[in-house]
């Protein structure tokens, strides 16, 4: 009965692991996600800066430079924005790292316990089968005895 627990037990352990990984891989797309945000939100100011102080060749007149500095601030803070949530993402992703890793030491843990107790349990059978053979080969000894005293005695 009890290797059938540790059965079940290894079972639920690995159903644990399983779902740690997953939420650990959820988190490190949800990581890069966020990062590839990032960048394109750089790239964007970037490109949109050079548009926007003349980089390119145009005459801009004041207002138009104003909007594109006030849009600029905005993008910047979208990036800050963008940042702290990658920030928050790195948090999760540790934190699920630790997770996956906590539930792959109880697995291998309970992987390890099994297979002692299956060790252990083929010596207490090999010695039970020693004490068979043994207590066979002494009735064995018996027999051949008695067959002897009867030959003997006859």
């Amino acid at each position: 009965m009890a290797r059938d627990q540790l059965a079940v037990v290894q079972r639920l352990a690995e159903r644990h692991e399983k779902e740690a990984g997953v939420r650990l891989s959820s988190a490190q797309g949800a990581l890069a996600s966020a990062e590839s945000q990032l960048k394109q939100i750089v790239d964007y100011r970037q490109d949109y800066h050079r548009l926007a102080t003349g980089d390119s060749g145009n005459v801009t007149d004041t207002h138009q430079l104003q909007a594109a500095r006030h849009f600029l601030s905005e993008l910047d803070k979208i990036a800050g924005k963008q940042r702290s949530t990658i920030q928050q993402a790195e948090l999760a992703l540790e934190q699920q790292r630790m997770s996956w890793i906590d539930a792959k030491r109880r697995l291998t843990a309970i992987d390890k316990l099994r297979k002692q107790r299956k060790r252990e349990q083929q010596v207490i059978d090999e010695k039970r089968e020693q004490r068979a053979l043994d207590d066979l080969f002494v009735v064995q000894q018996l027999f051949e005895k008695l067959a002897f005293v009867a030959e003997e005695g006859v």
